[in-house]
């Protein structure tokens, strides 16, 4: 006899059975958002959190001004040069530049004469920029980034010049072509070197940041300097000249005009073919050549935007200790734990919950401030062509919003853990406020050493994920700075998930 045995399961339908957790994984949260979007003070919480995201950054935005005082057209520079005549061939080896400044110069330059303000073609290298091509210092077009030893070429055809470089002399790649815009028949070639002022700052002492501009001078050495076709020897041989700053039609306050003009005389030694050559001064215009560079100094309007993000901190902190020490007053965590006996699990919901809500409100608040405030902060002075335009699709602004957006959710998940692991609001909150609001406020005002490891060791540090300018004061990288953040959240969780599973309700 053959005995058939059956297997029963307590799946009648024959359907496939979901994991083992995924199902009281996906219920648990839904409860906790019934929660979240049924208590009243969660919903307030979660409102203010936006509300003052959007109101503080518009009155950051409405509050702040920009002047621009500096040279309208800055033309200032070492020259060596020699008249050329017609169709012209300039080529010069860049062997070494000093970093003087990010902006230094030094270049190739075909220009009507040695006075400042008149036509201009440029082809220079940068220590901090690499390669740029100018045409009378008002257009500006990018080259390869690369540094000294470099070779530069400018082309005359016509009313044309072509700008290329070379790695090796032999093979050449172009810039550009430009139209000379006024350069006469016969007119000067030769090298130029500039080095304009650069902004330093330092502290004077707690909250008291003082900037200045400093005077430089930069220094290259060209070798292979070639003219073709050669010029005559009647013309004389190479000559140095100051080309010093026009200022007379400059606008400006006084001091802005002289960060353009030389601090001292330029030097040009010639031997054995090799050109040592120093000078101050600049080349350029507002945003081109990094002319007006020193006036962004101390100024990111995009982290200006976000800034109201520190005040929402009060509403976020409140949010996230309510989000469970509210059960732990009203007795109804016994009721939450009967219903889900793992602990973790809860925890785990609540922390999702809660993180995914402050994160897409907090993405909404700071993507509508930078937004508004950015037309604000135009008609304010920060515009082009100090400013450029910002949009939310540059990658550093993306970053700033979006990162802004983080920085809320991780600080509504370390207070999620601070409540879990001291189970009373009152505490909760005064241990929160204490670090993230109190400390960084008293060590801004006492210590510039503390304000500055404060900024960097605390969680705090998380907020300099809205930077998109690296400004002096500045304690940390957006980056690293979230990283610390995300440490501290991360180490609290751990913390409050180990407690939960030996506790009692």
């Amino acid at each position: 006899m053959t005995v058939h045995m059956t297997r029963h399961t307590n799946n009648p339908t024959n359907r496939p059975m979901t994991g083992p957790s995924t199902a009281p994984l996906t219920n648990a949260v839904r409860a906790e958002w019934t929660k979240l979007r049924s208590v009243r003070s969660t919903v307030v919480a979660l409102l203010a959190m936006v509300a003052l995201t959007f109101l503080i950054g518009l009155l950051t935005a409405q509050g702040g001004k920009f002047g621009y005082g500096g040279p309208q057209h800055a033309d200032a520079f070492t020259f060596v040069h020699r008249p050329v005549t017609g169709d012209t061939t300039l080529t010069a080896q860049v062997t070494s530049q000093s970093d003087s400044a990010p902006w230094a110069k030094a270049g190739v330059i075909l220009k009507a004469d040695t006075l400042s303000g008149s036509a201009s073609v440029s082809l220079m290298l940068t220590p901090g920029h690499g390669v740029r091509m100018q045409a009378d210092g008002t257009t500006e077009i990018t080259g390869p980034a690369v540094e000294a030893p470099y070779w530069l070429r400018l082309v005359r055809s016509g009313s044309r010049v072509t700008g290329l470089t070379s790695a090796d002399g032999r093979v050449w790649d172009t810039v550009s072509t430009v139209t000379d815009r006024g350069l006469p028949a016969t007119a000067e070639a030769g090298l130029f070197v500039a080095s304009p002022n650069v902004a330093e700052s330092h502290w004077a002492g707690p909250g008291k940041l003082v900037g200045n501009l400093q005077h430089t001078t930069g220094r290259a050495v060209f070798a292979q300097v070639a003219l073709a076709p050669a010029a005559p020897r009647t013309t004389g041989g190479w000559q140095s000249a100051d080309v010093v700053q026009d200022t007379s039609s400059q606008p400006g306050d006084g001091g802005g005009p002289a960060s353009a003009e030389p601090a001292t005389p330029g030097t040009a030694a010639q031997r054995a073919g090799t050109f040592t050559v120093t000078g101050s001064g600049d080349l350029g215009s507002p945003g081109i050549g990094g002319v007006g560079a020193d006036a962004r100094e101390g100024a990111d309007p995009v982290a200006d935007s976000l800034s109201g993000a520190q005040i929402a901190l009060f509403a976020v902190i409140a949010l996230g200790v309510l989000a469970v020490t509210s059960e732990y007053r009203t007795r109804t965590i016994r009721t939450t734990f009967t219903v889900s006996p793992h602990r973790s699990r809860v925890l785990a919901a609540k922390a999702v919950v809660l993180a995914a809500g402050v994160f897409a409100a907090g993405l909404v608040a700071a993507a509508t401030a930078f937004l508004v405030a950015a037309p604000i902060q135009r008609d304010n002075g920060y515009a082009p062509p100090i400013f450029p335009e910002r949009s939310l699709t540059d990658p550093d602004v993306l970053r700033a919003v979006v990162g802004t957006a983080v920085f809320l959710a991780l600080i509504a998940l370390l207070s999620l853990g601070v409540g879990v692991i001291v189970r009373r609001t009152t505490v909760a909150v005064i241990v929160l406020f204490t670090v993230l609001v109190v400390i960084p406020l008293v060590a801004s005002v006492t210590s510039v050493g503390a304000n500055q490891w404060v900024g960097r060791l605390t969680p705090i540090a998380g907020a300099a994920i809205r930077q998109t300018q690296p400004l002096f004061e500045n304690a940390i990288g957006p980056w690293p700075g979230l990283a610390v953040l995300a440490g501290y959240t991360a180490a609290v969780l751990a913390t409050a998930f180990w407690l939960q599973r030996g506790r009692d309700a």
